[in-house]
């Protein structure tokens, strides 16, 4: 709104200058060219209202001009009546791109609806897998590490059930906007589920998405418990490195979502690892461990008010 204003008398004074700049050079050299400039921006801009009144300006900066300058006993008649014209002219620039740029607008949101989840704001699943497949065919080309975690919300049939759908929504909501917030602008975030939510993770190995998943796990607790949502998430991550390039996004997908399964079976509120062609040494073969740098457990607050600290005892279990 604010760059909208500055476009809008910008845009004005620009008039004006042009306005003056045609007084300087007499009525025998026509400006109307550099007239039109800021009737355009402004109407592209900000809108038809504003390009209509710069087109008034405009045309009285011209109307102003002609009447300084005509000869002494020139028909002012006549000139009124070309500016009537002009500004009819004007008007109808201003008219016909803001138009336009209603129409950009609405295809824009109809593209953005197209290519969202309604609910959440995140990609739905069809855009999802278009922007991860053209990931994993970038980071094939360029022999660099993809990872993709699959995120399960624990306990959130209990929501709906309990407290209704509609608490439900605002939950996934939040939960988006956490994930949002947390990960980074190369990122890609979408909801391929109910409660499920998956990130596709560029130029990431294993080390560095185990900080990403942390960083998540640990915005999801503080969400969690200042809220008071009775939730928890299981989490799968597949990382696949520089010597994968045989996996598809069905297979990554898969992976990610059977160590979601394997972190709900283990108790829930866990995050399982696996690392597929971890190096030409290791002959292909998956590598699968537990998060280790986590140091904080991020608690299931069960519905009689007593909480546990599973996602803290699997690491240590891990460890011995």
């Amino acid at each position: 709104m604010i760059l909208h204003r500055i476009v809008f008398f910008i845009s004005i004074l620009v008039s004006l200058l042009i306005g003056y700049y045609d007084y300087q050079t007499g009525t025998q050299i026509s400006m109307l060219l550099f007239y039109a400039v800021p009737i355009l921006v402004s109407s592209w801009y900000c809108g038809k209202l504003e390009g209509i009144i710069v087109a008034f300006f405009a045309a009285s900066s011209w109307l102003i001009d002609n009447l300084t300058n005509q000869p002494y006993g020139g028909n002012v008649t006549i000139i009124f009546w070309n500016a009537f014209t002009r500004l009819s002219i004007f008007v109808l620039i201003a008219y016909i791109i803001s138009l336009q740029a209603q129409l950009r607008s609405a295809l824009e949101r109809e593209k953005l609806r197209a290519n969202t989840d309604r609910l959440t704001g995140l990609l739905n699943k069809e855009t999802f897998r278009g922007r991860v497949e053209d990931e994993i065919l970038r980071s094939r080309r360029y022999n660099h590490p993809l990872s993709l975690a699959f995120i399960d919300l624990d306990n959130f049939k209990q929501v709906n059930d309990i407290q209704g759908h509609a608490r439900g929504d605002k939950l996934l909501q939040q939960i988006s906007d956490i994930i949002t917030h947390t990960i980074r602008g190369i990122d890609i975030a979408g909801r391929v589920g109910g409660d499920e939510f998956a990130i596709c993770l560029p130029e990431t190995n294993e080390e560095q998405v185990g900080k990403a998943i942390d960083k998540l796990v640990k915005a999801l607790a503080i969400m969690t418990n200042q809220s008071g949502w009775q939730v928890t998430a299981s989490i799968g991550v597949v990382t696949c490195t520089e010597v994968c390039f045989t996996e598809t996004y069905d297979v990554l997908l898969g992976t990610a979502d059977k160590l979601m399964y394997a972190a709900k079976e283990k108790g829930k509120n866990a995050a399982e690892f696996e690392t597929i062609g971890a190096g030409k040494n290791a002959n292909l073969q998956d590598i699968q461990y537990r998060l280790p740098i986590l140091s904080h457990p991020f608690s299931i607050i069960l519905p009689y008010g007593k909480a546990t600290s599973t996602f803290h005892q699997h690491l240590l279990e891990n460890k011995s």
